[in-house]
């Protein structure tokens, strides 16, 4: 880590002094002892993030009057629970695309001997987009240079692998990138078969990459703009002109229509939904939640 010079940063605070800057900015705690106990547990900076809505002014640290210790909290408990959700069927999503994108390529490519065409970047629209992703692929197979799959191919292919192989090494975030670099015939292909244009479905899996890295490194959901906003047709903006493209409820709405199969749509509205409800209603608008968000949700997802 690059080391600054004369520049001087903030002191550390002790979690009292947590708690005493906490107060002089305005935040009513009533119980301090348990204020500690959820600082020792979620980082200061942490907790001051879902409190930027209620300072007084974006140049002002003092925060509006009534605004008290609980409630910010119990934003950061609702967050996490959105993010243990989303993890669980962002899973199924990243499951299910890597076998689509998997079998639509090498059906397209790598059928004749040595059905090896994966590894020629001149099979991809994108070169070098793909020579990016076969770089990072390199330091993603070295985590798993134990795993019986790694060592079975490297000792009787020299290291080679089916891209459907590959694909179960690979982060979403390159599983993305790997089908924004193919050619038009591949990606029609691919998103044909999942029944969507292969524009929306590059936007698609972009977009939920995103959401999985921010769920996975537990980064704040609630009041964040997401990029690259989400790709809706015309029709569906004028539409619901409530939703926002760069919210989470229109990633959100990705994920559902991205899902496989029903039953899945219909739980992930009806997990959201559970969380949702206990938002209050001030709050709802930071996650881009409109007040008839379950039945878009519902439509737009073909659960009705």
């Amino acid at each position: 880590m690059e080391l600054v010079e004369n520049i001087e940063l903030k002191k550390p605070l002790t979690f009292d002094e947590q708690v005493e800057k906490l107060k002089t900015h305005g935040l009513i705690i009533a119980h301090e002892d348990e204020a500690k106990k959820v600082l020792r547990k979620v980082n200061y900076y942490r907790f001051t993030g879902y409190a930027l809505q209620f300072r007084q002014s974006k140049f002002n640290s003092d925060y509006v009057g009534g605004t008290t210790f609980e409630r910010v909290y119990k934003l950061c408990v609702l967050d996490e629970m959105l993010r243990d959700v989303l993890r669980k069927y962002i899973e199924k999503v990243e499951v299910y695309y890597k076998t689509q994108i998997a079998y639509g390529f090498t059906f397209s490519k790598c059928n004749v001997p040595p059905y090896n065409q994966h590894y020629d970047a001149t099979n991809f629209y994108n070169r070098l987009g793909y020579q990016e992703i076969v770089d990072s692929f390199a330091k993603e197979r070295n985590y798993y240079k134990d795993s019986l799959i790694v060592k079975h191919h490297k000792k009787k292919y020299g290291g080679k692998m089916p891209l459907w192989v590959i694909m179960e090494l690979m982060s979403f975030s390159n599983v993305s990138k790997l089908y924004s670099s193919m050619y038009f015939s591949e990606k029609d292909i691919i998103a044909q078969a999942v029944g969507t244009g292969r524009e929306t479905l590059v936007n698609n899996l972009h977009c939920l990459s995103v959401l999985r890295n921010k769920c996975a490194h537990a980064a704040r959901l609630y009041n964040t703009l997401f990029n690259p906003p989400a790709m809706f047709t015309k029709a569906f903006l004028r539409k619901y002109t409530e939703v926002k493209n760069d919210s989470l409820f229109a990633y959100v709405i990705v994920l559902a229509k991205r899902l496989p199969d029903t039953e899945s749509k219909k739980v992930l509205i009806s997990d959201i939904g559970n969380i949702v409800k206990q938002f209050d209603k001030r709050d709802i608008s930071r996650i881009g939640f409109p007040e008839n968000y379950l039945a878009i949700l519902t439509k737009e997802s073909n659960c009705d």
